[in-house]
């Protein structure tokens, strides 16, 4: 039995003597105790601790990647990297222990612009890109006209002032190492400014619509006359005139050498139901103001503003047009006459203005605000103001977007005077200073469009605005 006892005791005592060894660390082996490899694309230097018992060396692989010895660090020294693309080297230690081989990084030479694009003013005027780049970075200009200037991670480009009709480009070239990038620059000619083909004066006013003529007592000589959509039959607000209510007997033709007013009480409210091919309700465009009234208004070279000529300068949408929506919205909007769908966005300040960018995201974009504002004698009027824009134009709130007025010096403008309106049945003068109506050529179902703007909202309104009121007239040029 004790011979048994003493064999198991022999036995523990092995099992604990090989856990032991397992436990050792081999002092022999060669160690990396520490490094620091990832070098950036402008060079630098990185460091190896190595642990080794005896005599042991390191090289690289590359001949842009050197290393020194000093003890037991390794020194890694690495130059600019001047191209595209990231590289790596390759560090062996030899020891007698064995070898070690630990990798080097470096990143390729990178440089971003803010926009690939930028677009001019006539002036010249100053603009900004932003460049990203992780080498220090150079640019130069292909043509004398335009101007560089290097700020920290700022390119700042401007031009000599333009008076030529057609638009003109250049190339920027930047460079970082051997990585470049080009920067297209287009500079546009003075005008070309969408409210530059409206009239300043309303159809029939003595006096243009100006901000210093609306600051006047004669202010009412701004107003023009009033029209039913589709007659050229002027009425005044100052003279109530003779009413009759449609009937089948009157006629369009008739109708443009009466005199008198014609109201309509039954929907949907239209001056002439003798069922003609005008009363019958509008697919598209499929009949405007002259296939009813045989001609327009206007005189030669001027002529209605279509629907879409309306959106291009005022807002669709009933919220987008609404000053106190300080959110920002988007919408789409046809803005020519092939249909073509634009993205516009749109902020308000929640007092009397709203800001819209209009075909947003194109190099053809353009900025509008419209103010609401009342002159001296409490005479509303609203006032449109225009800038050109390019495919980067953005804001995301009222202060962004006036600073975009604030920094441009080339901008249209056009005041459209509060002359209100005629009441459809009884030609009575409604919303006098307090809101502008204005005739578009274009139909929509048995309505008209027109264009609505009050100190609440503006809009370009298709929807259920009676012929038969009484609205003025602001021509455009005719093309």
């Amino acid at each position: 039995m004790e011979k048994i006892k003493y064999l198991i005791l022999i036995f523990c005592l092995f099992l604990a003597a090989c856990d032991s060894d397992d436990n050792k660390t081999d002092s022999s082996e060669l160690e990396v105790i520490s490094s620091d490899l990832s070098i950036e694309a402008v060079g630098g230097t990185g460091t190896i601790e190595v642990f080794s018992a005896g005599a042991w060396s390191a090289t690289s692989n590359k001949t842009w990647c050197t290393v020194t010895v000093s003890g037991k660090i390794v020194h890694v020294t690495v130059p600019e990297n001047p191209t595209i693309s990231s590289r790596i080297a390759l560090i062996t230690i030899k020891a007698p222990e064995g070898n070690k081989t630990i990798p080097v990084s470096q990143q390729g030479s990178i440089i971003a612009l803010s926009q690939p694009k930028l677009t001019l003013g006539a002036s010249g005027k100053t603009k900004n890109v932003t460049v990203q780049s992780n080498l220090k970075w150079t640019a130069s200009s292909k043509d004398r006209w335009c101007h560089i200037y290097i700020t920290d991670d700022t390119l700042k480009v401007s031009a000599d002032h333009y008076d030529n009709t057609d638009p003109r480009t250049t190339q920027i070239t930047l460079s970082a190492g051997k990585n470049t990038k080009i920067l297209s620059v287009s500079q546009r000619n003075q005008g070309d400014f969408m409210l530059e083909k409206w009239s300043d004066t309303d159809l029939g006013a003595t006096l243009p619509a100006t901000e210093e003529n609306m600051q006047n007592p004669d202010y009412q000589q701004t107003w023009g006359d009033m029209y039913q959509w589709g007659r050229n039959v002027t009425f005044s607000r100052d003279i109530l005139p003779s009413v009759v209510m449609t009937n089948a007997s009157i006629t369009a033709q008739a109708a443009q050498t009466m005199t008198e007013f014609i109201g309509s009480e039954l929907t949907p409210f239209d001056w002439l139901s003798d069922g003609s091919a005008t009363t019958l309700p509008a697919t598209g465009n499929s009949y405007v103001w002259k296939d009813r009234a045989g001609q327009e208004p206007c005189p030669d070279g001027w002529r209605l503003p279509l629907d879409y000529e309306a959106r291009q300068i005022f807002p669709y949408g009933e919220i987008e047009g609404r000053y106190v929506v300080i959110d920002r919205c988007t919408n789409t909007e046809v803005l020519d006459a092939a249909g073509t769908s634009y993205t516009c966005v749109s902020v308000g300040d929640g007092n009397y203005t709203k800001y819209a960018i209009k075909k947003f995201g194109t190099e053809n974009a353009y900025v509008m605000k419209y103010e609401w504002k009342t002159g001296p004698y409490n005479n509303g009027y609203l006032k449109v103001t225009e800038i050109r824009g390019d495919a980067y134009t953005d804001f995301t709130n009222s202060e962004e977007a006036e600073a975009l007025f604030s920094a441009s010096d080339e901008q249209a403008t056009k005041i459209f005077p509060a002359s209100g309106y005629l009441y459809c049945n009884t030609a009575t003068a409604t919303s006098l200073g307090v809101s502008c109506n204005y005739w578009t050529a274009s139909p929509y179902k048995e309505y008209a469009t027109y264009v609505s703007a009050t100190n609440f909202q503006l809009h370009v309104d298709a929807l259920y605005c009676p012929r038969s009121l009484g609205c003025q007239i602001r021509c455009i040029k005719a093309e």
